[in-house]
């Protein structure tokens, strides 16, 4: 295999065009993950670059949100050196109307609040996208309370289906003999098969990727494509003594709705697919549709539905062949090519029934591997994803046991308590504000009669200050006391080495102006939640804090 990182920079990012001959689980590598345009060809699968447009690397970069009528303005977070407030900058580009969309817009503080942008539009300041299917709600109503966002891109990190069939087969590989797979699968999928049965897996795997699973005649698991079959049996149309009866069903569904997994809090990836081809009689919508949570983009669930509609189309063309000659080797599962005076079609076998005294087999074909009803069921079955959080909870920790026995037992019960003692001396602890009834502090200034002596005042990023009125020495007697001016804003902290009678020093530059002859004043004790709230006293001289264990 070729390098699979930059000697020169460290950096992994070389081009691997190979494809590994061992089948392994993704692993992250410095936070990292390879990815690529995995495709077949004549020659085989290869593996190249993946199209840069496909995909919007975005950094941990913050943007102030702005909620407005049914659109969000996006700004950069103002800075002491920044206050830019154009549009926005995505990586190295200015954002503009021809722009691309970002993925995702989540909360920088809480990436389970996301929302869906559908248009940028033209703003005097920052960059404004519109939402959509928010039905007159607020993006609180809705769920999402950050103020500030990240842009990103969710992806998710698995394996072929047919790979991860052969994984979930080999779990089990007590109760059966063996496991084969066909023609590795194009269908990559991110899922977890803790404590679901096997075959409900490979059901689950196989509504994503055309697959179907079946068993051989030597008991061993099959994971092949719906229209690969093992043998394969020419039946002219002489052979078939009893003719052919069609079995149609004017019933098949020409229309299914999809819910896929919902992508943020204003999308909830439900799509309709129609087949409008044989929708000319009329509609019929499959009830219920598809739940299919691993669908996490629009275009994956139209897939699924796409799929769906096809093979219950392709079901539809069921028949039965009477009175076969010689027919006795063809089994369920093997391949029909019956041929007629005008056409040669190809069947999947259902089910087979043999005449032993007249020698001939009554054969149940349909062009699937299934009937209508088997498609139906195969997709509208209880997803294995939705169980995931109870399956980890019962395979890890158990809460409550519930058994039965014809026999006694006796239970035995331990205690372990420990205490630990607080001594509070009688003072007690401060509760709360009269007038407020909470722990709370106020700002209040004290005096100090030191003036600021400058004709003119002292501008921003000042340190030094020079004063008179009161001796600045005996005014501030504490290193890095606050300072403040008669405006309530906080000029900066003391540097008392510097600091003499006519001199006030402070140790960062101000971000204040400063007037002449105003007043420099010191934060008050009455501040203080202690010393405000001190005539509510809770007193205590013991207090014990008691542990229980059960063993």
């Amino acid at each position: 295999m070729a390098l699979g990182k930059n000697i020169s920079t460290g950096r992994f990012n070389a081009d691997q065009n190979s494809i590994m001959k061992v089948v392994r689980k993704p692993r992250f590598v410095d936070n990292a993950v390879r990815h690529g345009e995995y495709t077949k060809t004549p020659a085989g699968f290869t593996v190249n670059s993946p199209i840069q447009s496909d995909f919007m690397p975005t950094a941990e970069k913050r943007y102030r949100l702005i909620e407005e009528q049914d659109t969000i303005r996006l700004l950069h977070n103002p800075t002491d050196g920044m206050r830019y407030e154009g549009a926005l900058f995505v990586g190295d580009d200015k954002v503009s109307t021809a722009s691309p969309l970002p993925a995702l817009v989540i909360g920088a503080d809480n990436n389970q609040q996301a929302l869906v942008v559908s248009q940028i539009k033209d703003a005097t300041k920052g960059t404004r996208y519109r939402l959509e299917n928010l039905k007159g709600n607020s993006l609180k109503e809705l769920g999402f309370t950050d103020k500030t966002i990240h842009f990103t891109q969710k992806v998710g990190v698995g394996l072929r289906t047919s790979d991860l069939a052969v994984r979930v087969v080999k779990a089990n590989i007590s109760s059966i003999n063996g496991v084969r797979a066909r023609s590795p699968s194009l269908t990559f999928l991110a899922q977890d098969f803790n404590g679901v049965e096997a075959l409900s897996a490979l059901r689950y795997l196989a509504k994503h990727d055309g697959y179907n699973p079946k068993t051989d005649r030597f008991g061993n698991v099959c994971y092949f494509p719906q229209n690969q079959i093992e043998r394969e049996h020419f039946v002219g149309e002489n052979r078939v003594l009893g003719g052919s009866v069609e079995e149609s069903n004017e019933n098949t569904p020409n229309r299914v709705i999809v819910r896929g997994k919902p992508i943020a809090l204003n999308h909830s990836n439900v799509v309709q697919v129609d087949d409008f081809g044989r929708q000319l009689n009329g509609i019929n919508e499959l009830p219920g549709g598809i739940h299919s949570p691993t669908a996490v983009t629009t275009s994956s669930a139209k897939s699924i539905g796409r799929r769906m509609l096809k093979m219950a189309n392709k079901a539809t063309g069921s028949r039965k062949l009477k009175q076969v000659l010689l027919a006795s080797n063809i089994h369920p599962g093997d391949m029909v090519s019956y041929q007629t005076r005008v056409d040669n079609e190809r069947y999947i076998v259902l089910g087979s029934k043999t005449d032993m005294n007249n020698k001939t087999t009554e054969l149940h074909v349909n062009s699937v591997d299934v009937t209508l009803e088997d498609v139906l069921q195969r997709f509208q079955e209880i997803d294995v994803s939705g169980n995931l959080q109870a399956n980890e909870e019962r395979s890890r920790q158990f809460s409550t046991e519930e058994f039965s026995t014809s026999m006694g037992f006796k239970v035995k019960v331990t205690w372990r308590v420990s205490q630990r003692a607080d001594m509070n001396r009688g003072v007690g602890f401060t509760l709360g504000l009269g007038r407020r009834n909470i722990i709370n502090g106020s700002l209040k200034l004290k005096s100090t009669g030191v003036l600021v002596n400058n004709n003119g005042g002292y501008a921003i990023g000042t340190t030094s200050f020079t004063v008179n009125g009161t001796d600045a020495g005996d005014a501030f007697l504490t290193d890095n006391q606050a300072v403040y001016t008669s405006s309530g804003n906080k000029l900066g902290h003391i540097h008392l080495a510097s600091t003499d009678d006519t001199t006030v020093v402070i140790k960062s530059a101000s971000v204040y102006t400063v007037a002449d002859d105003e007043e420099l004043l010191l934060l008050s004790p009455l501040s203080f939640p202690e010393d405000n709230n001190k005539h509510l006293k809770l007193g205590a001289v013991h207090s014990y804090y008691s542990s229980r264990r059960r063993g």
